[in-house]
This record gives C-alpha cells, structure tokens and sequence, in this order.
C-alpha cells in the first residue's frame, strides 16, 4: 500500500489515558434492549470498525453473518432451545453446570434468556483451516462491542447462540455459513432500555513478576 492511500492519524481525537480508562471501565454487557432496531448503516459502520483489529499474520480473514430481522433472530433462538433440550436429556452433567434447565423453564414461561430479545445478531466466522481464526475473530467482536459502545448502543456475547451454532447440526444448517467456515462468536446488539450510572466492583488483579 502506498502512504497516500492511508488515512493521516488525527492526535486531536486520540482519547488521553484518563478517557481511554473510563471509557473501558464504563462498558457494560447489555442484557435489556428497547424494541427498537439499529440501522444497517450502523451495524455497517460497527463492523467496518471491527475489520480494523489485529490479525493473525495480518491475514484480515474474519467474515461477518447479521441476523437482521428479529423475527429471524427468535426463530434461531428456539432453535437453540432445540439443543439446549437435547443437551439436558444427552449431557446432563454439561446442561447441569451451565443451568441449561433455567433456560428452557424461562422459555417455557416467555422469557428469552438465549438472544434477550435482541434486535439482532452478529455473527463472526472465517475458514476453519486458518489456525488463527479463533483469536482473530474474537479481538474483531471485541472492538466491535467498543465501538458499539462509543455509540451507545447495547452488545453482549451470545453465548448460548454461540455453543449451539457451533454444535447443532440443524442450527448451523440453517445460518448457511460458507462451505469450511466456521462460528467462532455471536453478538447481540441493540438500542440499551437501561442507563448505567456506575461502575461495578472487579476482583484484584492477580500478577506475578518474574
């Protein structure tokens, strides 16, 4: 790439430390959304933002599935529930430690603790055969759950999505992923129904210096 094809780095907008440190400590996972979609031009500039994070080898192989239409996105989730039903009466053991009978009790009930009545889903995939893929595309969704955040739009790791996409056979037939791709993260995203005033209390970090 030749210099004038970048952008120039503008030292105005770099946050100083003291930003950068609020803003991180500030970000939530949000888990309660209005009933309100984000635009596609949004979620375009969220994800063009994302394909800024560093790569292994600088291969840039992340691929991106949005699941648009909330509609779509229950569908899905009962497909989830599909497996998590399938879990409990196979690997009791495995549903038991992740407390996958609440989630199918609080389905049951009208409760969607699988998407959280998320407007929509984000879906980062690449080739399986990239030994990489994994790690590339979970730094890609977290600058894309900052860069959400910068917008004060609502994101959380679906991670129930996230396990039945990868496992599910129906599920995974059904996103229609690539031929050799594979799920490495999913991301709901939304419009957040609730402001946090505070900051919450983490556990001290354990280092060791050598």
């Amino acid at each position: 790439m030749s210099p004038k094809d970048c952008s120039p780095v503008d030292e105005d907008l770099r946050p100083s430390a003291r930003q950068a440190k609020f803003f991180l400590l500030s970000r939530r996972s949000i888990r309660t959304y209005k009933d309100k979609p984000v635009s596609r031009e949004t979620i375009t500039k969220l994800i063009d933002i994302a394909r800024y994070a560093p790569s292994g080898h600088n291969n840039q192989s992340v691929e991106w599935l949005v699941i648009y239409d909330k509609k779509d996105v229950q569908k899905y989730a009962s497909m989830v529930i599909d497996w998590v039903k399938f879990m409990i009466k196979e690997y009791p053991e495995i549903a038991a430690s992740y407390h996958m009978d609440l989630i199918v009790k609080a389905w049951e009930e009208g409760h969607d603790r699988v998407c959280r009545n998320a407007p929509h889903i984000i879906i980062a995939h690449g080739p399986e055969q990239n030994l990489t893929i994994q790690a590339t595309c979970t730094i890609a969704m977290t600058y894309l759950e900052l860069a959400a955040s910068s917008l004060k739009l609502g994101a959380c790791w679906a991670g129930y999505f996230y396990r039945a996409a990868a496992n599910w056979p129906p599920l995974k037939k059904a996103l229609g992923l690539p031929e050799g791709n594979v799920i490495c993260g999913a991301m709901m995203l939304g419009n957040p129904k609730y402001k946090y005033h505070r900051i919450p209390l983490r556990n001290e970090a354990k280092i060791t210096w050598k």
